[in-house]
């Protein structure tokens, strides 16, 4: 073997033992994406057990989920006014009725409200300010995990309340001002309509209405149609649902429709007439 094969053969060596490093890494990184994430501290948030599931692990005497409470978020703190969302924590391993269980919190933002109140009528000269319309308040921020209930205190009132009275899995909750009316809206569902043992967003949602100061849950329904998601029109009492047809065909399955939805009326339509969707069919099909 010459000086020059002796070489190559250090070079070679240089060279090939970082590459087959990065190889292994790269191949350890590529099984921990493809195999499934299991995190033994963190227990998972999947939405309430159905009704039909829960009844199967009281036969056997086995427990698989616990309660835990999110942290508030403030509707006014002046007034000590908040709500607390109820999470039902699905633990990795079931466990016996007899065991003890502790309680877990995870965080969620607080979320921060425009200020619709218009104290100033009058400008610096003592000019009286034209009247602002109502400002139908947005969150800045708002809660996006699976709740199976909601508790709502008023502590200078004296008021404190658990909002749901059954089985529930609700996600998308916001909370809505329009002029003097104060609403928590949201979107939920008591019915484990995909039969996968859980109630979350995998199946069909219906949306409510919570009239904070009446204490009144008002549940808004449009016949054959699942609602889906909600947008807030500023300054208005209107919703616009994003809809889709509980009926339609497999092969119509992302068809999707829009309804505006009047809070102060109850009223609703489809925000495309008939004669316009022909049209925008007939268009496609020329």
């Amino acid at each position: 073997m010459n000086i020059l094969q002796k070489y190559n053969r250090i070079i070679f060596a240089i060279i090939s033992i970082p590459t087959l490093i990065a190889m292994a890494g790269i191949a350890f990184l590529i099984i921990c994406e493809v195999l499934p994430k299991s995190y033994p501290e963190y227990d998972e948030n999947k939405g309430v057990i159905s009704e039909d599931e829960a009844a199967k692990n009281a036969k056997k005497e086995l427990y698989n989920q616990y309660i835990s409470y999110d942290h508030m978020f403030v509707l006014n703190s002046e007034q000590q006014e908040f709500v607390i969302p109820v999470t039902a924590r699905t633990m990795e391993k079931k466990e016996r009725w007899t065991e003890r269980y502790r309680m877990k919190e995870s965080s969620v933002d607080e979320v921060v409200f425009e200020n619709s109140a218009n104290n100033d009528r009058f400008s610096a000269n003592g000019e009286p300010q034209p009247e602002k319309k109502p400002d139908t308040t947005y969150l800045a921020a708002f809660y996006n995990s699976y709740f199976v209930n909601l508790v709502y205190e008023n502590a200078v009132k004296n008021i404190h309340r658990t909002l749901i009275k059954k089985r529930f899995t609700g996600w998308e909750l916001n909370y809505i001002r329009i002029g003097s009316k104060r609403y928590l809206a949201f979107i939920g569902t008591s019915i484990d309509s995909n039969d996968d043992g859980y109630l979350n967003d995998l199946d069909n949602g219906h949306f409510y209405l919570y009239d904070i100061d009446a204490d009144a849950m008002k549940e808004v329904t449009i016949p054959n149609m699942e609602i889906l998601h909600y947008y807030l029109m500023k300054n208005t009492s209107y919703l616009i649902f994003d809809v889709k047809d509980t009926k339609r065909p497999e092969s119509h399955k992302n068809e999707r429709f829009m309804y505006r939805y009047d809070t102060n009326t109850g009223k609703y339509d489809d925000i495309i007439p008939q004669e316009e969707k022909k049209l925008h069919l007939k268009l496609i099909m020329k």
